[in-house]
């Protein structure tokens, strides 16, 4: 960089004071600059230095100036203890006082707040205050700063001290150094994270503290004593004033880069002027002066790899093309940059540091990592690198050191070296071009000696390129003149003017670009130069982009070549049109150069140019033209119908006339439409071929088409019907829903020619709901598939059947559609049906699986549990009906479902009861009821791992709790209240619960006798609940509860004999008993039930109870065994005490019990369900159908659809283990944890 004085100016002593420059300040629009001389305050405009106002207002010397932040007044202050505060035009409009004199000032940037500071305290003052504020300090201030969002200020004091106070004057942090703190200033810039505060000591040092007082660094070492530190650049720099009678230049990080100016005493202030790049100096000889800076460029470039120096200590390299950057932070003044291929050199004052890229699988990566340090101060004019050198120009010298510093070779030339630039090669074996002053350009290949002359241009060069393939030199010499050069023949291929840099394009021989008087000129082979704005320098050329340098910042100027493609064209060079065009030109630029080629029949570069414009329709332009070449027919033809592509019609017609091919003018223009002038040309074709009529069908064809696409469909409609084209008639009646127009062309065809057509018309009245005339559409074609399609479509399923009954060859076209209506109307029983009559059992299994679900999460559970019984009853349907026939690992698995689905029918049922108690807030059920069917859910519960989907054990164990306590059952009620403290449950019901488990342990911990279950087996008394489930815990009998009132029924279970069928025991049950007449003894009148639909036991001969001298009341004595009853047993039994219980699957076997109280019939629905007669009548009668499998009451439906289930006549060869699970819907609660009981 390079300082150049401005202005300068050395005021008299006057007064008797010897006139010195403590401080500057320059107003904030750098417009002027005031300062302090002896006693006097002068302000001078900043851009010639004339002095505006010599202001003596001071009785003594003046120490201190400072602008406000909006610049509309200044202040001063000095010797005589006085501030001064002055309007922008110089008139004092305040004064106040302190004790001792006023050693700095400074205000706030961001408020009018002043402060001011002596030996013993500093003041702050604001024009809405009536008094300074002053505050005492324990040493001498010698300076003063604000923070950039004035919130903060710094006091530097004699003793070292720095003390940072708010704006009210309150100290906040002190920091001590050890020698006096002459000057500081805090960074301005407004991106920075942290307030950063540069400070200088009279110890010779330079250091940086944030806010917080922690210091940013280490201290640098100055070497003289800082009188004046202060920002530069917006903060990117730091200017240093001080005893060894410089300013200098330093990073913000301390780092010492340059010297801006030498002064002839020491300098007391530097400061920077605003939004320029100049700094004004004070010094304590009386002198003023201002100092211009200029930056300039440190850069080496690559290809599209640039490398330029920022903020002096940092290099950037950037990557062209993607715009990416990498910053390696050098921590040193850079002087020199090279950048070649992965190597990137960097001089620094006392070294020359290599770096190399990373290698990275990322091809965008661009981490360098240090390579090597040549420690040795190698002062150069110019510097270069290669793969393994490094290059000094010296004047006429060029030396070449190797990475670690050792000088290899040495050239020397006869003139100054102006430019250098390696130009590639191989490793250890690369060119450099190198310019002369005298005008002499050379190559240089760093393994050989001997420079190789290119050309003599007899002029001081500037700038050298060669171009891609090494055949052409581009020169610009010190006259601003370009020449371009055949490198073989020497001689002169271009000259040109007004040039300061010149590049070859990279990748295109041909063509290069030069820049110079704010024009950037591009030259393509012999054609003329094309010229657009640009200021700069262009330093590289790559395809379409053109690299510039413009002032300190690198550019990228992407330029179309669309004009050099144009130039190729005119000359009919379509391959070097189409290569220049993939240097970069929009796609209208490569279909003109497509277009062309292809009327020039140069196909390749057409097809090439039509695939990256992606236009499929001319690509197979292209491909037919070939097609037709080969097949010999004329070009001219195929440029015609390029014309047309282009819309060019009457180009075309005019090009396919001349080539004697009128009729194709004609066609042209009739599959346009444009019939005038498609007649035209057909006349002209008359005259040439002395013929050519179309015929009128044809005609009418065509119009009939032109009047479809102008909407004029009725016309179109008339003139297709004559034309005989009935189906495009029917397709634009129908889609104008011309229902009349449409019954009118359907009779009119004719069957046997016009079949499909009448088929679109049955089509189109279907769709309008037309049902009568689609019928006769139909009937016309005798189409009984169609018509039966028509039925379903429309709904109408009572002709749909009746049809069917003539063609039962339909039936899978109505059956299905039959019951996906019915499905969809909700009526899912029928659906059923339906489903699978049409074979798609499935698809029943399916509706019901989702029914299921569906009550399941609307808790609707008696659904549910219904839901899943219609689903055991399909698993049932799906089983084998031959009770002897093996079962297959599938068998087994269905067999397994069926009896999952039958049990969670029944728990979803009975839980229905429980959830409707605890949701509605009343509730049609006894306590009692409600209680059995707690105990009931627990027994399956206890049996089972998971809790089905949507039930709540909570719930039940509520009802259980609060029902239990009432009636007696405290014992129950404690049990379920401890299962429920064990839950989570509602936050609502935590307190009441624990309330009543409190209650239930001040009462008995037993339940009611009158509660507990009597086995009517063994007579034992079993406990409400048990783990074992719902049987007794002495003699394991299964306890069978009524599906009203889940009270437990008076009925013994007894199973059959191994070898005595279903059949067989029926028979025997109703045969009188070998040893009493037939007729009497057993108790006439009792009907024996089986399995087919309700049954009704009724006693009218008053049989008692069971007598113990039987052999079945002998087997009952016997606990934990089966009771087996032979054929005997079986005709001694009373068929009126008979109770067969139906399994619902052909695979198990019916369950069989004994009436123990002929004083309580008892009825089994369908599902094998049990109930008291009395309680299953009364249900049916309220709710109008059976309480668990919804048949009618009054018909015989139940039976009927049950009576299809036979039963097995022998046991199944394999049952096969019933598999855990619950089925499709899971819970995730667990039941293992209840222990009955305890």
């Amino acid at each position: 960089m390079r300082a150049t004085v401005s202005w300068q100016d050395a005021p008299p002593d006057r007064d008797g004071l010897r006139s010195v420059c403590y401080d500057v300040a320059y107003k904030p629009d750098g417009s002027q600059l005031v300062t302090g001389m002896g006693n006097r305050v002068l302000v001078y405009g900043c851009q010639d230095g004339a002095l505006l106002h010599s202001l003596k207002a001071h009785k003594d010397a003046v120490y201190a100036v400072s602008w406000s932040f909006e610049g509309s007044r200044f202040a001063s202050g000095g010797a005589d203890k006085t501030i001064i505060i002055w309007t922008s035009e110089a008139e004092g409009i305040l004064k106040y006082n302190h004790n001792e004199s006023v050693q700095c000032l400074a205000f706030n940037p961001c408020s009018m707040q002043l402060a001011s500071a002596t030996a013993s305290d500093f003041g702050l003052w604001a024009p809405q205050q009536k008094s300074v504020q002053k505050h005492k300090v324990s040493s001498k201030v010698l300076c003063m700063g604000w923070t950039k969002d004035g919130q903060h200020l710094a006091l530097g004091q004699y003793d070292g001290c720095v003390s940072v106070r708010d704006r009210t004057g309150g100290e906040k942090v002190k920091i001590q150094r050890g020698a006096p703190v002459w000057s500081l200033a805090w960074n301005p810039n407004k991106r920075e994270t942290h307030d950063v505060m540069a400070v200088g000591c009279w110890d010779g040092t330079l250091s940086f503290y944030q806010l917080n007082g922690m210091q940013v660094g280490d201290d640098t070492r100055l070497g003289f004593d800082p009188c004046s530190v202060s920002y530069f650049g917006g903060g990117d720099y730091v200017v240093v004033g001080g005893t060894d009678k410089t300013a200098r230049l330093c990073s913000k990080e301390g780092t010492v880069l340059t010297t801006l100016c030498e002064r002839g005493s020491w300098v007391w202030c530097a400061r920077a002027r605003p939004g320029h790049n100049a700094i004004a100096v004070g010094s304590e000889d009386g002198s003023i002066s201002t100092h211009a800076l200029t930056f300039s460029t440190v850069h080496g470039m690559y290809k599209e790899l640039y490398a330029y120096r920022d903020l002096m200590t940092d290099v950037i390299v950037q990557q062209l093309e993607t715009d990416q950057k990498v910053r390696i932070r050098c921590k040193d003044y850079v002087k020199k940059i090279a950048v070649y291929k992965d190597k990137l050199a960097v001089q620094l004052p006392d070294k020359l540091v290599i770096y190399q890229k990373i290698e990275s699988d990322d091809p965008d990566d661009m981490q360098y990592r240090m390579m090597t340090t040549i420690e040795d101060n190698l002062k150069c004019n110019l510097l270069v690198i290669t793969s393994h050198h490094v290059i000094l120009c010296m004047e006429k010298k060029l030396l070449l050191y190797t990475m670690e510093g050792k000088k290899e070779r040495t050239w020397s030339m006869d003139s100054v070296i102006r430019y250098i630039k390696v130009n590639g090669g191989p490793e250890k074996g690369e060119g450099v071009l190198v310019g002369l002053k005298d005008g002499m350009c050379l190559k240089i290949f760093i393994n050989n000696d001997f420079p190789v002359e290119l050309v003599n241009h007899g002029a001081s060069v500037r700038c050298l390129d060669m171009s891609a393939f090494r055949k052409k030199l581009a020169v610009v010499d010190e006259n601003s003149a370009v020449v371009v050069y055949d490198v073989k023949t020497k001689a002169v291929l271009f000259e040109g003017k007004g040039a300061n840099s010149v590049a070859f394009n990279s990748v295109y021989e041909d063509m290069f670009c030069y820049a110079g008087d704010g024009i950037l000129s591009i030259k393509t082979a012999d054609f003329p130069v094309h010229t657009q704005n640009l200021d700069g320098f262009a330093v590289g050329f790559n395809a379409s982009k053109i690299y510039c340098l413009h002032n300190i910042s690198m550019q990228t100027v992407v330029v179309p070549h669309s004009w050099s493609v144009k130039n190729y064209i005119k000359k009919g060079d379509f391959d070097g049109a189409y290569a220049v065009a993939c240097l970069g030109v929009t796609n209208k630029d490569f279909m003109n150069l497509g277009l062309a080629a292809h009327w020039g029949m140069n196909l390749e570069v057409a097809r090439k140019c039509f695939i990256r414009c992606r236009d499929m329709k001319y690509i197979d332009l292209v491909a037919g033209t070939e097609e037709g070449l080969k097949k010999g027919e004329p070009a001219f033809m195929f440029r015609a119908l390029s014309l047309a592509y282009q819309s060019k019609f009457h180009e075309a017609a005019k090009e396919y006339a001349e080539g004697g091919r009128a009729d194709k003018a004609m066609e042209m223009f009739t599959e346009m439409r444009m019939f005038d002038e498609a007649k035209v040309w057909a006349e002209e074709y008359a005259k040439t071929h002395g013929g050519g009529d179309i015929s009128l069908t044809d005609f009418v064809n065509r119009q009939a088409e032109w009047a479809e696409e102008t909407s004029d469909y009725e016309s179109a409609v008339n003139m297709y019907v004559q034309a005989k084209k009935f189906e495009k008639a029917v397709a634009l009646v129908g889609k104008n829903n011309w229902r009349d127009k449409l019954v009118e062309i359907m009779r009119l065809l004719d069957v046997k020619d016009d079949a499909k057509v009448i088929q679109q018309c049955a089509g189109h009245f279907a769709r309008w709901g037309d049902s009568s005339h689609a019928k006769e559409a139909y009937n016309k074609l005798g189409d009984h598939a169609g018509l039966m399609t028509l039925h379903v479509q429309q709904n109408q399923w009572d002709d749909a059947f009746a049809l069917l009954k003539q063609h039962p060859e339909y039936a899978d076209k109505v059956h299905l559609p039959y019951a996906n209506w019915l499905a969809d109307n909700d009526r899912f029983d029928e659906a059923r049906v339906a489903y699978r009559v049409a074979g798609r059992s499935e698809m029943s299994t399916r509706m019901l699986e989702q029914l299921t679900l569906n009550a399941v999460l609307m808790r609707r559970f008696k659904d549910a549990g219904y839901y899943y019984w219609l689903m055991s009853e399909e698993a049932a349907d799906s089983l084998p009906k031959d009770s002897r026939a093996l079962l297959s690992d599938d068998d087994e698995a269905k067999l397994a479902r069926f009896h999952e689905l039958k049990d969670r029918s029944e728990i979803y049922y009975a839980y229905d009861y429980v959830f409707r108690a605890m949701e509605e807030p009343f509730s049609s059920c006894l306590p009692s009821t409600l209680l059995n069917i707690g105990q009931f859910l627990l027994s399956k519960f206890a049996t089972h791992d998971e809790m089905p989907m949507g039930i709540s054990l909570s719930y039940v164990l509520i009802t259980i709790a609060k029902h239990g306590e009432a009636l007696g059952a405290y014992k129950l009620a404690r049990f379920a209240y401890n299962k429920l403290q064990s839950l989570r449950i509602p936050a609502a019901w935590q307190a009441e619960v624990d309330l009543a488990s409190v209650v239930a342990r001040s009462r008995p911990n037993v339940d009611g006798d009158d509660l507990l279950p009597l086995c009517f087996r063994c007579s034992t008394t079993n406990p409400l609940v048990s783990v074992k489930g719902d049987v007794c815990i002495n003699c394991g009998g299964h306890f069978v509860r009524s599906f009203v009132t889940f009270e437990h029924l008076p009925m013994v279970e007894f199973h059959l004999a191994d070898d005595i069928s279903a059949k067989e025991a029926r028979r025997l049950i109703n045969e009188d008993p070998p040893n009493k007449a037939s007729g009497s003894g057993r108790g006439g009148g009792g009907d024996v039930l089986d399995s087919g639909g309700d049954q009704r036991m009724m006693f009218d001969d008053g049989t008692g109870d069971v007598k113990l001298d039987d052999a079945f009341a002998q087997q009952m004595v016997a606990p934990n065994s089966l009771i087996v009853c032979d054929r005997n047993m079986l005709r001694n039994l009373p068929p009126s005490e008979v109770v067969i219980r139906p399994s619902g699957c052909a695979l198990v076997k019916p369950r069989y019990y004994r009436l123990m109280d002929a004083d309580a019939p008892v009825t089994v629905d369908a599902a094998g369900n049990m109930y008291e007669t009395d309680e299953y009548e009364l249900a049916c009668l309220e709710q109008g159908r059976t309480p668990f499998t919804r048949k009618g009451v009054n018909s015989d439906a139940e039976q009927d659809n049950y009576a299809m289930v036979p039963e097995p006549e022998t046991p199944p060869a394999s049952q096969g283990k019933k598999k855990p699970g619950w089925g499709t819907a899971r819970a995730v609660g667990t039941v293992r944890g209840l222990e009955f009981g305890k």
